[in-house]
């Protein structure tokens, strides 16, 4: 009886579908790994001319030229090739991260401190202190009518408590081809009879962003319904048409329990004895006290008393016009 061999129709489907699901580079664009390093180096460059001062501006336009140079490439051939890329998000997305990657460690090697939201990122969806982050790791959002907003609704949970707060940290980068680098975000909080609490913030630069929801804000005898961050980039439909990407990276969505900051104010404002008795701040000498404050200052035999243990809180592809890149 003949011995079967292996069958080889399963290894040519393995490799047609392979084939079919890897997208062919346009002649006209620029490899990955170039355009990788040029992005690298683009947004260092941005980030030089907002350092920089004077006219930020022309900065930002002679600094891209000089990273032009360095890769011999043009600025009609980065614009195309970023118009392709960012309509094949997978690619773009696949670059980025090697981007972002790069930057921590160069950072790290520098001696820079690790980003607050690199920190915050180790906390996970349960505790008082939690990241309760549900969208995309990764925002991509252009200057144009159809790809300019994304809002990300949480319903709430029974995570969720009355008092909570939050604060909202990223990282935004801008390419754009004329100087409009303009983009908000927006946080609410929505509440059972339909009351909303909401902070905001506009960016124009690359460079890490913090949004706060305070406690103070917020409306601590409410049940929170939902949580809400939407981000918009903003631009002027009457200019002419230019390519405007808008990049969000390392979204951390902080969600306090209101005991938290109680606990935290305590260990701050408090002295304690080696045996665990709060001290309480002497009087400058020469000023009245009250009885209570005397006797509550009198020497007292020690004793330890057993107590509950206190609960520890830790804390798309298209053509451009050939317009110079800024």
């Amino acid at each position: 009886m003949r011995s079967r061999k292996p069958g080889i129709l399963p290894l040519i489907f393995y490799i047609l579908l392979l084939v079919g699901c890897s997208v062919d580079l346009p002649s006209y664009v620029i490899s990955q790994g170039k355009m990788e390093r040029i992005l690298y180096d683009y947004h260092i460059a941005q980030g030089m001319a907002e350092a920089q001062g004077g006219d930020v501006q022309e900065n930002r336009y002679l600094y891209v030229q000089k990273v032009f140079e360095k890769y011999h490439v043009t600025e009609a051939q980065f614009d195309t090739s970023m118009v392709w890329y960012s309509g094949h998000a997978s690619h773009l997305e696949e670059m980025y991260a090697h981007i972002e990657a790069r930057l921590e460690r160069e950072s790290f090697d520098a001696g820079l401190n690790i980003p607050e939201e690199d920190k915050f990122a180790r906390f996970t969806a349960e505790g008082d202190t939690a990241n309760i982050w549900q969208g995309r790791d990764m925002i991509f959002l252009q200057g144009n009518r159809e790809q300019n907003l994304y809002t990300l609704v949480m319903p709430a949970d029974t995570s969720f408590h009355k008092g909570d707060y939050f604060m909202l940290r990223f990282s935004n980068r801008f390419v754009v081809q004329d100087n409009q680098r303009e983009a908000y975000v927006l946080m609410q909080i929505r509440y059972d009879n339909d009351s909303v609490v909401s902070g905001t913030i506009m960016m124009n630069g690359d460079y890490d962003i913090t949004l706060n929801i305070p406690q103070e804000k917020v409306l601590p005898d409410r049940e929170i319904r939902s949580l809400s961050c939407t981000f918009y980039y903003s631009f002027n439909e009457d200019a002419e048409d230019a390519f405007r990407l808008w990049m969000v990276s390392k979204p951390v969505l902080l969600r306090y329990h209101a005991a938290q900051k109680q606990t935290e104010e305590l260990s701050d404002t408090t002295e304690t004895d080696t045996l665990g008795n709060v001290v309480r701040p002497q009087k400058p000498r020469g000023e009245r006290i009250t009885p209570e404050e005397f006797r509550s200052n009198q020497q007292v035999d020690r004793k330890i008393n057993v107590v509950e243990k206190r609960r520890v809180v830790l804390p798309q592809q298209g053509t451009v016009r050939r317009r110079p890149m800024r």
